[in-house]
């Protein structure tokens, strides 16, 4: 819990890692934990958000701004395949959703694994 606001902006996205900039826009010093939830294709089968990657941001004080990036890898990616009794990674279109929370992700994006 933080007694300030963040706001997001600037996503940029690809297979290895997203990058965006997180700025208080509060009026007192504050931290925040910046999550990345993956959206799979529907083919995939997976429940409609994964957690994949978080990052703690600050503190920052009001109006400070800084750069977040967070890595993904191929397993962010990927789901358990019984039969081959290993990770496989899932083609097709994913959504990118960035935020402070679940409930909470103004960023959004579409990538596109093959």
């Amino acid at each position: 819990m933080s007694y300030t606001t963040f706001s997001y902006s600037d996503l940029q996205v690809n297979a290895t890692a997203a990058s965006f900039t997180v700025a208080n826009s509060g009026k007192v010093a504050g931290s925040e934990v910046s999550q990345l939830y993956l959206t799979f294709p529907p083919s995939a089968g997976e429940p409609p958000q994964q957690l994949k990657g978080f990052r703690k941001v600050g503190p920052l004080q009001p109006g400070e701004t800084t750069q977040v990036e967070i890595e993904l890898s191929p397993r962010s990616f990927s789901v358990w395949s019984v039969e081959k009794h290993a990770w496989t990674v899932v083609s097709g279109e994913f959504g990118v959703a960035v935020g402070g929370s679940s409930r909470n992700q103004p960023l959004k994006a579409k990538l596109q694994i093959v």
